[in-house]
């Protein structure tokens, strides 16, 4: 019955019946998808990622997945942090988690994108009421490269190309502002894993380790270790020895009452006594940004970590 009121509702939402340019891609998750060269209708079901790199292209965003904050207010993940965007200038599309079928449809997309971690298995409902892109930020691969290809998807590559040429001289202004006895600082990116009592080490983290990288900073050696194909990955608490970096980068979210210290001290109880050998923590070279604003992979993402950075100087 729900499949065929989800038909129903697919067939009342179709493009009027002229004709089209369309292509086709392969997604992330090995779809062919074909779909509107331009499409004017598109609905995102993942707000940090796929909804916060389609308004920032100019995209024809319509609607977005959103959450519910502890006033029981809908908003959008790190679009709220980092453009002010809300439910005022687009439509809620579903709330994250509990995917709203119904309600994508009488929406009217022409075109669906979203992610694969929260709805690969949904794809084919989705599908039924849409062409459906499926994106996946956590692939290993260098965070800029998947922007790049999303922005072709969505036909806004010459957009990105002005954004990249802009925050590319911002780069250029600032690389070398950054050195530790005349050589480019080592950095680490990782996070306190209180349920398995392990440290989570990432090959990448979005705008923080992609601006990182731009600057000239190297990484250390462990995080070549997560696995091809993943952005983190879990390890014991006795890789505290190798946390020899001039710099560690966390992130921690402020609602929750997170703050560098707090990561600290939780890093405290993973790994008793490393604050007497750990460089960056003899150095007070620990630092932690907030995660909505420097976990996607946008420009806007990327400005803000280099604002933060100048805060260390």
């Amino acid at each position: 019955m729900k499949s065929t009121l989800l038909a129903g509702l697919a067939a009342l939402c179709a493009m009027p019946a002229y004709a089209q340019e369309m292509r086709t891609i392969t997604d992330h998750s090995g779809y062919e998808v074909t779909y509107p060269v331009a499409p004017q209708r598109i609905v995102s079901l993942h707000d940090w990622t796929t909804t916060v790199m389609a308004h920032e292209l100019g995209a024809n965003l319509i609607g977005s997945s959103g959450r519910l904050d502890n006033d029981g207010n809908y908003f959008i993940r790190s679009a709220r942090e980092l453009y002010g965007l809300g439910f005022d200038q687009i439509e809620l599309a579903s709330v994250h988690g509990d995917l709203d079928m119904e309600r994508i449809a009488t929406l009217k997309p022409d075109l669906i994108i979203t992610n694969v971690g929260d709805t690969l298995e949904y794809r084919d409902q989705l599908a039924q009421i849409a062409p459906t892109i499926m994106f996946e930020p956590m692939n290993g691969r260098p965070p800029m490269e998947n922007y790049a290809e999303f922005a072709d998807w969505l036909g806004e590559g010459d957009r990105f190309n002005e954004l990249k040429a802009a925050y590319d001289a911002r780069i250029a202004e600032t690389k070398g502002r950054f050195t530790i006895d005349g050589r480019a600082p080592s950095y680490i990116a990782i996070m306190p894993n209180m349920e398995s009592g392990e440290i989570r080490v990432f090959r990448n983290y979005g705008a923080q380790s992609t601006v990182l990288e731009d600057l000239g900073f190297t990484h250390g050696a462990i995080m070549d270790e997560v696995p091809e194909g993943r952005q983190d990955a879990n390890f014991s608490p006795e890789i505290v020895g190798r946390l020899d970096t001039d710099y560690i980068f966390m992130t921690h979210i402020t609602d929750r009452g997170e703050t560098r210290e707090s990561l600290m001290a939780q890093l405290d109880e993973i790994a008793p006594g490393y604050r007497d050998f750990v460089p960056a923590a003899q150095a007070d070279r620990f630092v932690s940004m907030s995660r909505f604003h420097v976990y996607p992979t946008t420009f806007a993402a990327m400005n803000y970590v280099l604002e933060q950075l100048d805060t260390l100087q």
